[in-house]
């Protein structure tokens, strides 16, 4: 039986069909096979960009007798993924910048009942980006601490509707309250936007950044109550 860390199992959590689920970027496929011998998909396809990688989840998949239940293949991406194969795709263990290239190349996600799965090592302010501007709704997220570090996972649904791009909700997500873990994730985030600032501050040429940044710290101020500190 496959035991994941919390990074995973969060990931994991979100999963909500049991047949046409992409894990892209699957390394050595512990989500899948973990998703497979719990019963919550009863099939998934693994996909990664290396041969390596392919290698470490062949031997996962032949370990664990699940070679008619978990199809690998090499891709970049989703692009040798069919829009016929996927209702919801997973995504972990990447950039959030590379993660929103992958996803604008698939432009056939876009479509009814699709959900995303995402969990971006760096840069989740790209991804939640990427969604506001795509008809995606973040419907979720949860944070979680794994071997010292915090990351948060997307929950998002495709219902059509293009939104406002919101800098602050990008930077800091829902500004869930109280857990120290979210906390831990909305500090980080924010001391990148004060670093910034400080670095902006009285720079006429980077004025209407430093205005971006600055409404990005008032959001922030606005979600935890600490206007004017």
């Amino acid at each position: 039986m496959i035991n994941l860390g919390p990074r995973l199992l969060c990931a994991a959590s979100f999963v909500r069909c049991r047949t046409k689920i992409a894990d892209i970027g699957t390394d050595h496929a512990y989500l899948p096979a973990y998703l497979v011998e719990k019963g919550i998909a009863d099939s998934v396809l693994a996909c990664d960009i290396g041969i390596m990688p392919l290698k470490n989840a062949e031997n996962t998949v032949k370990a664990h007798s699940l070679s008619d239940k978990i199809t690998l293949r090499i891709s970049d991406g989703l692009k040798e993924v069919s829009p016929d194969e996927a209702d919801e795709i997973i995504i972990c263990g990447m950039g959030g910048t590379l993660m929103s290239e992958i996803l604008e190349a698939a432009p056939w996600i876009k479509r009814e009942k699709m959900h995303l799965i995402l969990q971006p090592m760096t840069h989740s302010e790209d991804v939640r980006r990427f969604l506001l501007s795509n008809g995606f709704a973040v419907t979720d997220e949860r944070f979680v601490e794994d071997a010292g570090k915090v990351y948060c996972c997307i929950s998002a649904d495709f219902d059509g509707a293009v939104r406002e791009i919101d800098e602050g909700f990008c930077q800091f997500g829902y500004l869930p309250p109280g857990d120290e873990i979210n906390a831990r994730y909305v500090n980080k985030q924010l001391r990148r936007v004060d670093v910034k600032l400080e670095a902006l501050k009285n720079r006429e040429e980077s004025k209407a950044e430093y205005e971006r940044l600055l409404s990005i710290r008032k959001y922030y101020e606005k979600g935890t109550g600490n206007e004017g500190s």
